[in-house]
């Protein structure tokens, strides 16, 4: 255990461990977002008429906002298609089970988006918790 001769310095001390907690817990969401991606968006459509180019995978990122504040997100500008279909255009289109246009049943059931804020109301708070613990700040 560190002794700390300031307040300050004990607060310092702290703010630093809960960032890289902060940035550690979005560094594995992130993962699970990419897993979700392969599981809900590529693994459920082979593409006859173009070939992958994996940057809606890619686009998904994390950064953070503040010390203590971090997001997951999909980063529309991170995908150049063409002209006409647009990062945004992408990011509705997946979220709601299209490939490329392309919709069937079974790509319809696989929504991305919905699986990734499912996990992550059931872990981010227990990822968030261990990644404290790690930097030796005890949380219930």
């Amino acid at each position: 255990m560190a002794n700390y001769k300031t307040y300050s310095a004990l607060v310092s001390a702290m703010n630093k461990n809960i960032t890289i907690a902060v940035e550690n817990a979005c560094n594995r969401l992130l993962g699970h977002l990419q897993q979700i991606i392969d599981t809900e968006f590529y693994d459920v459509f082979e593409p006859d008429y173009y070939n992958r180019t994996y940057q809606f995978w890619k686009s998904a990122t994390t950064r953070m906002l503040n010390q203590n504040c971090g997001e997951i997100f999909m980063d529309k500008s991170a995908m150049n298609y063409n002209s006409f279909w647009t990062g945004e255009k992408q990011l509705y289109a997946a979220s709601m089970g299209s490939h490329g246009g392309w919709i069937t049943e079974e790509t319809e059931s696989h929504r991305f988006w919905e699986v990734f804020l499912d996990f992550c109301e059931n872990n981010a708070l227990k990822i968030l918790k261990e990644e404290l613990r790690k930097q030796h700040i005890n949380v219930k």
